[in-house]
């Protein structure tokens, strides 16, 4: 997840509330009403603040932008490099999706263990405590291509290793664990890859236009992904993996005859690695607003990390296959899809305040529903409801975080992010492992109902979001 926004009067986009993909909300977005986000104050570069004097933040920012971008006045559809990123991506992020719904199906169905479930979970979001910051520096340091190429080969030749293990029916959960682990961290460096790239192959002004493209795309791929990913698993249970090896070649393909360069612009010599790393911590750790988001979007990432694993146990508890497992998904990813496509109106017209208030609201009163339910028709339409708000902010969020975060900062800022608000995922997955296990799915969904009223409270009664709500609307 990432952190969720809205735009204000002025058709800004600015972050209020978690976002997400096919997962939830994410906070990677300084806020609005933040003076050090509008450009004016205060930013980190190599460790040292930016004086209030250089240029403002947005010009700066769409200078980089211009350098190496196409003209304006190509649109995207003949955007060459970016279709090909968007392509390229769209299929990584493709198998992605088919493989991590897999992976927990694959233990769930062998070994009838809600607790292996977790501990696989728990393995492919891992990569979120340990590699999300390293991974950001290093994608400031090395050329973003070539980083997303070494992912797309590596995880080309592990998912063929875990979809010849399937084959030979040699489910060992420890192997299980071991490739989710590796999936989740190359797709890390994938992801930061591919978000910050897209600054370098189009303008400043197509900026909210392509990463609302890149949302939708997200969204569908949710939609296909998953359901897919259950009716192949039906068919035979090594074919989802055989299916993700085969988009990771293709995306590799597609990356290769990218053209522009899409290295970052140094600010200096290089420095020690945990220093770069406290370029982008300090940055994001200044914005005011930033900080409570952060830590409100890192407790729902807990509970939608808690909502997949109980979503799947409650279906498989009242008969459900794969396939009704992967159709439920897909409709959730339907309510994405419709919320990144709603964005743009709706950032239009209400404020940043609003946004994180209601959005919270939403999920206060559908998220414990998913588990009290037994219908898999009315699962669906709940989740769908969820993953509607979590869509509609990440549009938003994502071009706050693109305009206004320094290009060479933009890796950093990006892990940073990424790294405080869904390292929380690991523990989400351990959490609803052990309650499914122990407690059943009615205590599971009283604990998520609690959580998420704490947090609904927090953005509520927050001073720093009713001031940066203001800001927005002044």
């Amino acid at each position: 997840m990432t952190i969720p926004t809205a735009a204000d009067a002025r058709g800004r986009s600015d972050r209020t509330g978690p976002t997400a993909g096919t997962d939830g909300p994410r906070a990677d977005a300084p806020p609005a009403g933040d003076p050090q986000a509008a450009g004016g104050g205060a930013a980190v570069t190599a460790g040292k603040p930016r004086e209030a004097t250089e240029e403002p933040q947005d010009a700066t920012d769409d200078a980089a932008l211009g350098a190496d971008a196409p003209s304006p006045t190509v649109p995207l559809r003949r955007n060459t490099d970016f279709l090909r990123l968007w392509v390229g991506a769209g299929l990584s992020k493709f198998g992605s999706t088919v493989s991590m719904v897999a992976y927990p199906m694959l233990v769930l169905w062998q070994t009838g263990s809600a607790t292996a479930c977790g501990y696989v979970a728990f393995a492919a979001a891992l990569p979120n405590l340990l590699v999300q910051l390293p991974a950001g520096a290093l994608v400031d340091r090395w050329d973003r291509r070539k980083v997303m190429l070494v992912c797309d080969a590596v995880r080309m030749l592990a998912f063929a290793a875990v979809a010849l293990t399937a084959y030979h029916h040699w489910v060992w959960v420890p192997l299980i664990m071991a490739a989710a682990f590796v999936e989740g961290t190359l797709g890390i460096f994938y992801a930061t890859a591919e978000q910050v790239t897209v600054r370098n192959v189009v303008p400043s002004e197509q900026l909210p236009a392509a990463l609302a493209q890149n949302q939708a795309r997200g969204a569908a791929i949710g939609l296909l992904g998953q359901p897919l990913s259950g009716l192949l698993f039906t068919v035979l249970r090594w074919l989802p993996f055989a299916v993700t090896a085969v988009a990771d070649l293709i995306a590799l393909i597609c990356l290769t005859f990218i053209r522009r360069d899409l290295r970052a612009t140094p600010s200096g010599p290089p420095q020690r690695l945990h220093h770069e790393i406290k370029d982008g911590v300090v940055w994001l750790w200044r914005q005011k607003f930033l900080r409570i988001m952060t830590a409100v979007f890192a407790g729902s990432n807990l509970l939608f990390q808690m909502l997949g694993l109980t979503v799947m146990v409650v279906i498989k508890e009242h008969g459900g296959s794969p396939a009704v497992l992967g159709l439920v998904s897909g409709v959730a990813g339907t309510g994405g899809l419709l919320g990144a496509l709603a964005a743009g109106w709706w950032s239009k017209r209400v404020g940043l305040y609003a946004t994180a208030v209601l959005g919270h609201l939403v999920w206060l009163a559908l998220m414990p529903l998913v588990a009290l339910l037994h219908q898999p028709v009315a699962i669906g339409v709940v989740a769908a409801g969820i993953m509607f708000v979590a869509g509609l902010f990440n549009v938003c969020g994502g071009v706050y975080m693109a305009r206004n975060t320094p290009n060479e900062l933009q890796g950093r800022v990006t892990a940073t992010s990424a790294f405080l608000t869904s390292g929380a995922n690991a523990l989400g997955s351990l959490a609803a492992g052990y309650l499914l296990a122990r407690a059943g799915t009615t205590w599971t969904a009283i604990t998520m109902a609690a959580v998420l009223l704490l947090l609904t409270a927090a953005v509520t009664l927050s001073p720093a979001v009713r001031a940066a709500g203001r800001e927005a609307a002044a």
